[in-house]
């Protein structure tokens, strides 16, 4: 048992979770069960560690302002104005969540012929991504420093993460991954399945 569990959970950490379906007929079959120790199998499940289940993505734009310089000229003088440079920039991130398998212990996990029970720890974070090509400088008025764009930069991080929480994605990651596990243990022929996260546990 524990060379399938950790065949598909390698296989999901590296492939994704949607790679479940294409892969569990031709690892598994019809083969027979064979059940390992409950602790050896809470170990090797615990080294796939970080198990992603949901991924939000989202498109924004941040803009801010500041004094221009033409203000410390003579054309701030003549005009008796406040002049303002403008900077727009538009942000694509993305934000991971999922489980922490790696929280797990042996009284989380246990395996009873055709019957597992898992104990989840809660949905977090583990990633917000913005990388320097996943923005855009679209209006540029004046002169701005490096520094104050990756400001601006982590501000849409900052937003990004804060929009992904209000949309649900911790809820979410926790749905998709009970089901996702769910599907996984009974394709490999437990007949019972419960998974509880919280203390509330669903049976599959």
């Amino acid at each position: 048992m524990i060379k399938y569990v950790i065949k598909i959970l390698v296989l999901v950490a590296i492939l994704g979770v949607a790679a479940f379906g294409a892969y569990k007929l031709g690892l598994f079959g019809n083969s027979e069960l064979k059940i390992d120790k409950t602790a050896n199998v809470v170990e090797d499940i615990k080294r796939i560690g970080e198990f992603y289940s949901t991924c939000y993505y989202e498109e924004l734009v941040i803009k801010d302002f500041k004094s221009s310089e033409f203000n410390k000229s003579y054309i701030g003088d003549l005009f008796n104005t406040d002049f303002k440079d403008e900077i727009v920039i538009i942000a694509n991130g993305k934000v991971k969540a999922g489980f922490n398998l790696a929280e797990l212990d042996s009284n989380d996990l246990v395996v009873n012929e055709d019957s597992i029970s898992i104990t989840l720890p809660k949905a977090v974070v583990f990633d917000v991504i913005l990388n320097p090509t996943d923005y855009e400088i679209y209006v540029e008025n004046g002169t701005w420093s490096h520094e104050k764009v990756v400001k601006l930069t982590e501000k849409a991080k900052d937003r990004i993460l804060q929009d992904a929480l209000n949309f649900g994605i911790l809820e979410k990651a926790e749905k998709t991954g009970m089901l996702k596990l769910g599907n996984l243990f009974k394709s490999m022929g437990f007949n019972y399945v419960y998974i509880c996260i919280d203390s509330i546990t669903a049976p599959f």
